[in-house]
């Protein structure tokens, strides 16, 4: 039988459309595994590595709480201490909950046992404290150590896991999209021989996207997240191409928001702890000799001071609190320009310490319908220790009220260096900083201006900033009256 060209023409499409069903039924198959590899990285292994580092925070707050409730001889820290506990023991449950494999409930589960004996042991310790009798605290101090250090290098251990096998699903994505190549170079060799117009097609839209994603899954097992894929057809593969740019980002922050907290909180946590406890010693040891009305308030200062990092090892807590819509505000009628001037004389002596100056420009009294009072003073604080953190020596720090229009506007206003407008509008992002000239001058954790935007959010409030490169900053927020 002779076959017109019609007829050949569609024999040859023919088996191209079952060659062309046969292939998008492979990569549809192909594609459903790689989403499932992806929403496993996205939905288990990310939440994992972040409840590691929520058990990480968990159990050094428990360290720093117990460590301080033995040296002050303060059974009251040890409320903290259990708090913390519950905490840690929250997380950890609900990581035993997702694990997906022997070796994480393995790496779970030591540091559930370190845990429970560190925390025997602790238990231990405050009731020979509770009871004042003699023990031997080098080796107690000894044994909560190691303890610790074992639970901490299980949870280092889970990180690394976790990282690892992340890593893994990567390279079979990797893999999967070799094989997604390999048949489409088939089905581009066979239907070469029945027209250039469907080979270049095929070329066009499928070899080209893959070629892409399998160059960038090799840049990602090599730790480049950086350059998003840019594919926009075909559909199935622009899906998969937005889930891995998200799940590149999404481990991007992770890696960076890691490093940026271990550097951040070692240097803000550990050399203020240090120096409380030498002057703490100092004061026990009786240099200081009698203590004048002077050395009094010098006293006060330190605690408040010592207060104020306790509340910035919570600032974590409390912003996760703040995002999921948890946090308590007791609102009630009060005046906000005695809050103003409160968090001023706590700032002060951090200003002294580099000569700064404040300003005020405030109206005697103005009162808010509705405000938390102890929120608001966090506020105040977190901005005015913005202020000072970028204002130079000798510099000045303006703080004004007004009333307008049924709202009471507070601006600080600084003489610092200014923030880059590229920052302006990330400034209020959590982890974000502008950057300090100053290279001397120590970081801050980037959760304070974050604080702020929430807490002025929950009080229906507007928080904003107007600042130029040289000429400092001025950082507004405006509450209904």
């Amino acid at each position: 039988m002779k076959f017109t060209i019609f007829s050949r023409l569609v024999i040859g499409y023919t088996i191209i459309l079952t060659m062309v069903v046969v292939a998008s039924i492979y990569s549809m198959y192909q594609l459903i595994n790689v989403n499932m590899v992806t929403r496993s990285v996205l939905e288990t292994d990310n939440q994992t590595l972040d409840l590691q580092k929520k058990l990480t925070d968990s159990l050094f707050e428990q360290i720093r709480y117990e460590k301080k409730a033995i040296v002050m001889r303060d059974i009251s820290l040890y409320d903290h201490f259990l708090t913390a506990k519950a905490d840690f023991n929250k997380y950890l449950h609900q990581a035993l909950i997702i694990a997906d494999s022997p070796e994480i409930n393995h790496l779970l589960t030591k540091a559930k046992i370190g845990h429970d004996q560190y925390q025997s042991r602790v238990s231990e310790e405050m009731e020979y404290l509770k009871t004042d009798r003699h023990y031997d605290r080098k080796s107690f101090a000894e044994g909560k150590e190691e303890l610790a250090n074992q639970t901490i290098t299980a949870l280092k251990n889970l990180e690394d896991y976790s990282r690892n096998n992340t890593f893994d699903k990567i390279k079979q994505l990797d893999s999967a999209v070799t094989n997604s190549r390999s048949v489409a170079l088939a089905i581009i060799i066979s239907t070469i021989l029945l027209g250039i117009v469907i080979s270049v097609v095929i070329t066009r839209n499928i070899i080209k996207p893959l070629s892409i994603m399998k160059k960038k899954t090799q840049d990602i097992a090599k730790g480049n997240f950086s350059s998003p894929l840019r594919v926009s057809s075909p559909p199935e593969i622009k899906e998969l191409a937005d889930a891995f740019n998200s799940m590149c980002e999404q481990l991007k922050e992770v890696d960076t928001m890691k490093s940026d907290f271990l550097s951040i909180m070692s240097h803000e946590l550990r050399t203020p702890l240090t120096s409380i406890q030498e002057g703490t010693n100092l004061l026990l040891e009786g240099v200081g000799g009698t203590i004048t009305t002077k050395q009094k308030r010098l006293l006060n200062i330190i605690a408040e001071e010592d207060k104020r990092l306790i509340s910035l090892v919570n600032s974590l807590l409390d912003l996760s609190k703040m995002e999921a819509g948890m946090m308590t505000y007791v609102l009630a009628e009060g005046d906000i320009i005695p809050l103003i001037r409160k968090a001023i004389f706590e700032i002060e002596p951090l200003a002294q310490s580099k000569a700064i100056r404040f300003e005020e420009r405030l109206t005697n009294h103005i009162r808010v319908e509705k405000m938390d009072g102890e929120r608001i003073s966090q506020l105040l604080r977190n901005l005015l220790s913005n202020a000072v953190n970028f204002t130079p020596k000798g510099g000045i720090i303006t703080i004004s009220s007004e009333q307008s229009n049924g709202w009471v506007h507070v601006s600080i206003i600084d003489t610092g260096p200014g923030i880059p407008a590229e920052e302006v509008d990330r400034i209020f992002d959590k982890y974000r900083q502008a950057r300090n000239p100053d290279a001397n001058q120590k970081r801050g954790t980037g959760l304070g201006l974050a604080i702020v935007k929430h807490i002025i959010m929950a009080h229906g409030g507007k928080v904003w900033v107007d600042s130029e490169p040289g000429n400092g900053s001025t950082f507004t927020f405006a509450l209904p009256l």
